[in-house]
């Protein structure tokens, strides 16, 4: 366990690496500027890992020290990638150019590689500023075969990502509850990463969460960093939320005249466990209308073989840097980006998330969002 850092720090001490020697070689640093970044730059990497280190331990931290530095700083860390390999990639292609790397193209490369710099400084005060919003409300109408008209606009209100912890305090969790209570919804469904990685943000999460009020229950699954949060924990969370966990296993949502089947599957993350959906399923009547949880959007298929008419994911947190849904950074984790996605009588929707990936706290063309899910029989 206590190498378990190694990796990451070695990744993270060649980018830094990299991105020092690109931009010494563009503006030409002589000894005493060269020291001047490298300083800098190590002293970016060491308040990244002293960061990383100190979640696990259930740093919190007041919103405007959060806000105005820390997530700045992480996110100048965590840019520094693309950073370095578009002026790495620039820098080799004019040293390959006829002519060779003249001054001139020197000064031509120092004045592009200063406005790419520019550009990233204002992409962190942006996305750092979409990330803390207040989550968006997005509302969607789902159309369900044999539901019953008692059933017949039924509200579901998803909250998907939270990630409790060092960047989604208590507060800002108890302004979502607030707002999802606001909704009146017949449901709340929680569709994983519920803690980031501290076991210590489960009570924060708890005190938040237990001001949910729907009128038919409160239910959750668990993602991937639940467990690295660990399961004692956000199992304590969630219970003490007043919220049911579903860990391959349903319920019957009743109203009226009319039922349906609501199901949760667990995350792949734990491999003793994994997601089952036919046996999240299993005590659904024939033909009942089927809703399932299941944090990664990747299961969809798996669900609607066991027919499921909804599954509601999250875990994409919508790339959170996308043009669309289509660009997206999530793309490099399947075909389910974000939003609304139909294959034959089976709907999917991909939550973006509230909260951020640790580490990484900027949201560009990603807002977090509340999702409100309607359902109508058909």
């Amino acid at each position: 366990m206590r190498f378990r850092f190694v990796p990451i720090l070695f990744v993270l001490f060649c980018i830094q690496l990299g991105l020092w020697l690109t931009l010494r070689e563009i503006f030409a640093l002589r000894r005493r500027g060269s020291l001047a970044l490298a300083a800098l730059q190590a002293v970016l990497a060491a308040f990244f890992v002293a960061f990383m280190l100190e979640s696990r331990n259930g740093l919190q931290m007041p919103a405007m020290l959060r806000f105005t530095l820390i997530e700045p700083m992480l996110a100048l860390v965590t840019l520094s990638t693309p950073l370095m390999l578009l002026l790495g990639l620039a820098l080799s292609a004019a040293r390959r150019l006829p002519g060779g790397y003249s001054e001139s193209r020197r000064a031509v490369m120092a004045g592009a590689a200063k406005a790419v710099i520019g550009g990233t400084f204002a992409a962190v005060a942006f996305g750092v500023e979409q990330a803390e919003l207040q989550p968006l409300l997005t509302r969607h109408e789902v159309p369900i075969r044999g539901l019953h008209q008692d059933l017949d606009g039924l509200t579901l209100v998803q909250l998907s990502d939270i990630h409790a912890g060092a960047l989604m305090t208590e507060e800002r969790m108890l302004r979502i509850a607030r707002a999802a209570n606001a909704l009146n919804p017949d449901l709340v469904v929680l569709t994983g990463d519920l803690l980031d990685v501290s076991p210590l943000a489960a009570r924060p999460f708890s005190r938040a969460f237990r001001e949910l009020k729907p009128r038919l229950g409160a239910f959750a699954v668990l993602g991937n960093h639940d467990y690295f949060a660990g399961f004692p924990a956000v199992e304590r969370a969630v219970r003490d939320a007043n919220a049911t966990l579903l860990r391959n296993s349903g319920v019957r949502i009743e109203r009226g005249r009319g039922s349906l089947f609501l199901g949760g599957v667990d995350d792949p993350s734990h491999g003793s466990l994994g997601p089952h959906p036919a046996r999240a399923l299993k005590a659904a009547a024939p033909e009942e209308p089927r809703i399932v949880l299941a944090h990664r959007p990747s299961l969809f298929e798996d669900c609607a073989a066991q027919g499921a008419q909804l599954v509601l994911s999250g875990h994409t947190h919508g790339g959170q840097i996308a043009l669309s849904p289509a660009w997206s950074l999530a793309r490099v984790l399947g075909p389910y980006t974000m939003g609304l996605y139909r294959r034959g009588d089976s709907t999917l929707y991909v939550h973006r998330g509230m909260g951020t990936v640790g580490p990484m706290p900027v949201r560009l063309g990603s807002p977090p969002e509340i999702a409100l899910i309607v359902l109508r029989a058909v």
